[in-house]
């Protein structure tokens, strides 16, 4: 298989898991798409989710604290994993628009968004399974058919 072909495929595979790594992209950026806003923004749907769950799960006041506790111990990576995955995105744009492209460097960038995709995977997995275990049997089983149920009206 040519190079070119290999790396076309690499990008499209490393850009369908990045669709589903994180499925709302930021849209808080400005003209010169520098992110103003989207950590405020980022914040407000966390709070957001954190009072959705508290509501439809009932909650005590405990688990929401210790919910509340796990998201915020997962922000600082979680935004470095981001940072990141925006400088990469950045270079590779910046490769394709040049002249004469360096395979190798376009290789060495996807292998590393690939790689930023899987921390991203592994971090959120984490805080999902640490969530889970502060609810109760009855809890998870009321977001598993929450998840099912949003996944449901997706389709079609």
């Amino acid at each position: 298989m040519k190079a070119i072909t290999k790396i076309s495929l690499i990008s499209g595979l490393l850009a369908s898991s990045l669709a589903l790594a994180d499925p709302e992209p930021n849209t808080d950026t400005d003209s010169r798409g520098c992110g103003h806003g989207a950590h405020s923004k980022m914040m407000k749907d966390q709070s957001r989710f954190l009072d959705r769950m508290a509501d439809r799960l009932k909650l005590t006041a405990e688990q929401r604290t210790s919910i509340k506790t796990v998201m915020e111990t997962s922000k600082p990576q979680i935004a470095h994993i981001r940072e990141k995955m925006q400088a990469n995105h950045k270079a590779l744009r910046e490769l394709r628009r040049a002249k004469n492209i360096d395979e190798g460097q376009v290789e060495q960038l996807a292998h590393e968004r690939g790689n930023l995709v899987a921390n991203m995977i592994i971090e959120r997995t984490r805080v999902r399974s640490e969530i889970r275990q502060v609810l109760t049997d009855t809890q998870r089983e009321q977001m598993r058919q929450m998840r099912e149920n949003r996944w449901e009206g997706n389709k079609g």
